[in-house]
């Protein structure tokens, strides 16, 4: 009598341990990753307003200075070319003499934001509370 032939069996990859090894590996990659924290400015901006109750002011030219920074760096205090180190002094000396003084800062849309967080510092070591942000 012949005794039949049990077929092989085709050797297979064992999966019964692949979910453990992809948790693993999961927890892992969390585990060692850091995620970047990005750190905006410290600035405290008023409300927004709905549109029924928007009221325009109109300054006096002997209450506003207008600061530009072009996409090189430069800066401007009133279309006068300065450099940084100046500013202080001068907005320091506005802000003392006008209490009602409010800075316009302007910069260009190409320039770096490492030129308009500088400005910023210089107006707040100089004293300046009222300060308006734009872009060109």
């Amino acid at each position: 009598m012949k005794v039949p032939r049990k077929p092989k069996k085709e050797p297979e990859i064992p999966q019964s341990s692949l979910s453990d090894i992809s948790f693993l590996l999961i927890v892992f990659f969390l585990s060692t990753t850091t995620f970047d924290i990005k750190k905006g400015l410290g600035l405290v901006l008023p409300p927004p307003s709905n549109g029924a109750n928007v009221q325009k002011v109109k300054l006096k030219k002997d209450n506003l200075a207008k600061i530009w920074i072009n996409k090189d760096g430069a800066i401007a205090l009133n279309k006068e070319v300065i450099p940084l180190t100046e500013l202080k002094n001068k907005i320091h000396k506005m802000v003392t003499d006008n209490p009602n003084m409010v800075i316009s800062l302007k910069t260009d849309r190409k320039s770096k934001y490492f030129y308009m967080t500088r400005v910023l510092d210089e107006l707040r070591l100089a004293g300046a509370q009222k300060i308006s942000l734009g872009t060109n």
